[in-house]
């Protein structure tokens, strides 16, 4: 690495770059005014701060309700992506769900991190809209290859022959992104954005190295890991919300996609259980004589590499007969909907429906999740590709990577760890591997002080703790991945966890662990020693809850009023994370 990234002066010009307390004017949000908006300018590129060149980033606010002498002042979150719109989800739900949660104590803060939603400049690889949806309706949505043929060696020749055909497409977009070289391109990566955080709270506080108080979820957690890095003596109170690996995550991305599938098995059979308890009037893949046909297979596991297997050979017309499901869409299909429990009743009769071969359920969620329509060709692109590029420029570069070890890579990992839907996740790793190395002026830390010991013994020093929480069975972001972050933190951080499967804790509720995370925001308290809690919401609760992806929530047990209100707020903060793009 260069060494003018370590110099003094480089440094000291890069941190005072944060320096500048700006001033903000909130107006009421156009959207929905019971919130309050307002946009920060900063630099642009913090290498060079003192540069003409801005980038306007918009925030959002939800004022605290408790007494003005016991308010705690601002805690941002962000929903990670990364590509998401940190304003779409505090205004779908997010915001009062947090609110709730943490007692109207704090106001409520998010933004569109730099690049994304309408942040200025945006990461955009088109220059309209219409040449975005081509390009995006260019993209198969994954790999055509089965997980059943990977012991054979007759099939090899066809896997890399489908992988090629599958990284060719993808790598088409990476080439043209690159090529659109967007200001925001190399000025939208995780160590640009925490500096950003920074100027928020700074400019709210109306005072310098003003402290952050934080909830980040999912790829949220990377700036969080960042940020207690690059400002460890300006963490207040932050969660860190299924965690991606830092260290993973700063290397090419072959090293992110084994971390990535640890717990899809898991997940998997937690379906299979949870289905299978609930029985077939809770959900249709449930077996019951009588209900459906005896020559079924008795495992839910198994059927469901038979069907991708069978889909594989012969796909199923969709209804508009316009194109037909393969075995690559199902296990796009069945790994996007596996993070998220509380629509496996939905996604069970979409699949039950599928094996009698009626593919209308299917086609209906899948294209009411993966759809918009364009309604201007001509206007400006909306930037809805930069969730790839963010996360290249964030790892180091995987263009040396060649299609051989890529395909190596799936073989492995998919039979190590039982995994039939690894191709699902290839997306990235493609357009990572067709992608430049060129990388920001302002490099991430990634997790070196972390791994050194440096930011445990500062945050210890000064008596300050972060609370890190993660589902056991997360089959995107693996429990393993935050036991690390919790290790690299041995006096200065705790774990918590609960049972069961699920992207993030809030995909499931579970009233220890969202009691855990509301007592350390309210008061700082931590436990002891690490805590497992058990889940409080019904999976497959019956009635309608397969006619809808967002059903009514049921909850276990005998809950008081402040309970009850503690989980729904809980599910409305996850409504808001799934109806993200």
């Amino acid at each position: 690495m260069d060494a003018r990234w370590y110099t003094p002066t480089f440094l000291a010009m890069v941190l005072h770059s944060t320096s500048t307390i700006a001033k903000l004017h909130w107006t009421p949000c156009a959207s929905n005014p019971t919130f309050d908006c307002s946009t920060l300018t900063v630099p642009l590129e913090y290498a060079s701060p003192n540069n003409v060149q801005y980038a306007r980033i918009p925030l959002a606010r939800l004022n605290a309700t408790g007494p003005k002498s016991q308010r705690k002042g601002p805690l941002l979150t962000n929903p990670g992506g990364p590509g998401s719109s940190g304003i779409d989800f505090l205004l779908n739900g997010a915001g009062e769900g947090i609110s709730t949660i943490t007692g109207g104590f704090y106001d409520i803060i998010s933004w569109d991190p730099r690049g994304v939603g309408t942040a200025e400049p945006l990461l955009q690889c088109f220059e309209t809209i219409g040449e975005e949806s081509k390009g995006s309706a260019s993209l198969p949505l994954a790999a055509e290859i089965e997980y059943s043929q990977f012991t054979n060696t007759s099939y090899l020749p066809e896997f890399y022959e489908k992988l090629e055909e599958y990284d060719t497409a993808v790598g088409e977009i990476a080439q043209v992104c690159a090529e659109y070289n967007s200001s925001a391109l190399y000025t939208s990566s995780a160590t640009y954005v925490v500096r950003d955080m920074a100027a928020i709270v700074d400019a709210i506080e109306g005072v310098g190295n003003a402290k952050l108080n934080y909830w980040g979820l999912s790829y949220g957690t990377i700036y969080g890991a960042e940020f207690i890095q690059t400002f460890p003596k300006r963490v207040g109170r932050i969660v860190l919300d299924g965690v991606f690996d830092a260290e993973a995550n700063s290397e090419p991305y072959t090293s992110q996609l084994p971390h990535d599938e640890l717990y899809v098995r898991d997940a998997i059979a937690d379906f299979d259980r949870m289905c299978t308890a609930a029985g077939p009037d809770a959900c249709a893949l449930s077996l019951s004589t009588g209900n459906h046909s005896t020559n079924l297979t008795t495992s839910i596991t198994t059927r469901l590499a038979n069907l991708q297997e069978s889909l594989y050979h012969t796909p199923i017309p969709a209804p508009d007969g316009a194109w037909s499901i393969t075995a690559g869409i199902f296990s796009f299909f069945m790994y996007s909907y596996l993070k998220l429990p509380l629509t496996w009743p939905i996604v069970t009769s979409a699949v039950r429906a599928l094996e009698t071969g009626d593919a209308g359920p299917f086609a209906t969620l899948l294209t009411g999740a993966t759809t918009t329509a364009v309604t201007n060709e001509s206007a400006p692109a909306t930037g809805s590709l930069a969730g790839w590029p963010i996360q290249c420029t964030d790892n180091a570069p995987s263009n040396q990577t060649s299609l051989c070890e890529v395909g190596k890579l799936i073989l492995d990992v998919s039979l190590a760890e039982e995994t039939p839907w690894l191709n699902a996740d290839l997306s990235t790793l493609a357009f990572c591997r067709n992608f430049p190395n060129e990388r920001p002026l302002v490099q991430n830390v990634g997790a070196d002080k972390l791994i050194s010991g440096e930011t445990n013994a500062i945050l210890s020093a000064r008596d300050t703790s972060i609370l890190i929480v993660n589902a056991l069975h997360d089959p995107t972001t693996p429990v393993s991945s935050a036991a690390r972050l919790h290790e690299w933190l041995p006096t200065s951080s705790q774990l918590v966890t609960r049972r069961g499967p699920g992207h993030t804790t809030i995909s499931l509720g579970s009233l220890g662990l969202i009691q855990a995370i509301r007592d350390y925001f309210l008061d700082g308290t931590l436990p002891a020693e690490p805590e497992v809690h058990g889940v409080s919401q019904v999976v497959f609760p019956g009635g309608d809850a397969a006619e809808s992806a967002n059903p009514d929530p049921v909850f276990n047990g005998t809950l008081t009023d402040e309970e009850r209100r503690l989980l729904e707020a809980t599910y409305e903060v996850f409504l808001a994370f799934i109806g993200l793009p």
